[in-house]
């Protein structure tokens, strides 16, 4: 992604989620959706965190920017092989996951298919895949149902990226375990798989778990904090919400297509 391109997506982002909020009000949501995230974590299974408009705006001008920042650095920092030519994004969210990986290549870019079950989630996604330019098809799908129906079938999955990016701590260790066995046939198959999660052990206690399991297969792991210059008006909403770190982290598991 160049400069230019993120900073049109971020004045679009603006226009699009403060048109109907206050900064103030704009600011209470960060702070209510963080705290929905990290003190009340017990929640996710049975209250969305975007049960409301201004934590929805929270989500897309706020938390999806340093999203995609920060898969932006992850893939660069991990990822030594060419690009993939289709984007497999599990538990998409609001897309940027996938499209951080996206345009890390050079023309044409690879497509995306995001899959998700927030109506709300999948709408954002497709927006911000056609914003930045980009070829995405959101499902209505989980990602444990949209990866067994991946490897299904008997094809070569060679050129296909599989991202999950803060997404397979919410599901439960069922589901989980599901979602390692069909990744790991997936990559058998040529496909490379990246998984990003929260550095905070506590969001992700089977991370050894999947790492022991997938190094066989190649899987390098680690937590990781990049030193990244904020866009000035992201800098500006971290500041008024009182997050003063300028420095993104995350857990990153790499498997390269074999």
């Amino acid at each position: 992604m160049t400069p230019t391109e993120r900073d049109h997506f971020l004045a679009a982002l603006e226009t699009r989620h403060l048109a109907n909020l206050t900064r103030p009000e704009f600011t209470r949501a960060v702070r209510a959706l963080s705290v929905r995230y990290v003190e009340r974590r017990g929640q996710l299974p049975t209250r969305s965190p975007l049960d409301s408009a201004g934590k929805r705006a929270a989500f897309g001008l706020f938390y999806a920017p340093l999203h995609l920042l920060t898969v932006d650095a992850a893939v660069r920092a991990v990822t030594t092989a060419a690009p993939p030519t289709r984007i497999i994004d599990l538990g998409c969210g609001t897309g940027v996951c996938g499209a951080a990986w996206a345009m890390a290549g050079s023309d044409p870019r690879a497509s995306i298919d995001g899959y998700d079950l927030h109506p709300w989630a999948l709408e954002e996604a497709r927006w911000n895949w056609q914003t930045l330019g980009l070829t995405g098809r959101p499902v209505r799908l989980d990602a444990v149902a949209a990866m067994e129906r991946t490897v299904k079938g008997r094809g070569s999955l060679s050129g296909t990226g599989i991202v999950a990016g803060w997404a397979v701590n919410e599901l439960e260790a069922p589901g989980r375990a599901r979602l390692l066995e069909t990744v790991a046939a997936a990559v058998s198959r040529g496909a490379s798989f990246l998984l990003v999660e929260p550095l905070a052990r506590g969001a992700a206690p089977w991370w050894d778990d999947w790492a022991r399991a997938l190094h066989r297969q190649g899987a390098v792991a680690g937590d990781h904090k990049f030193a990244v210059d904020l866009p000035a008006r992201l800098a500006e909403f971290s500041d008024a919400a009182g997050f003063s770190n300028r420095t993104l982290g995350a857990r990153v598991l790499w498997v390269p297509a074999p």
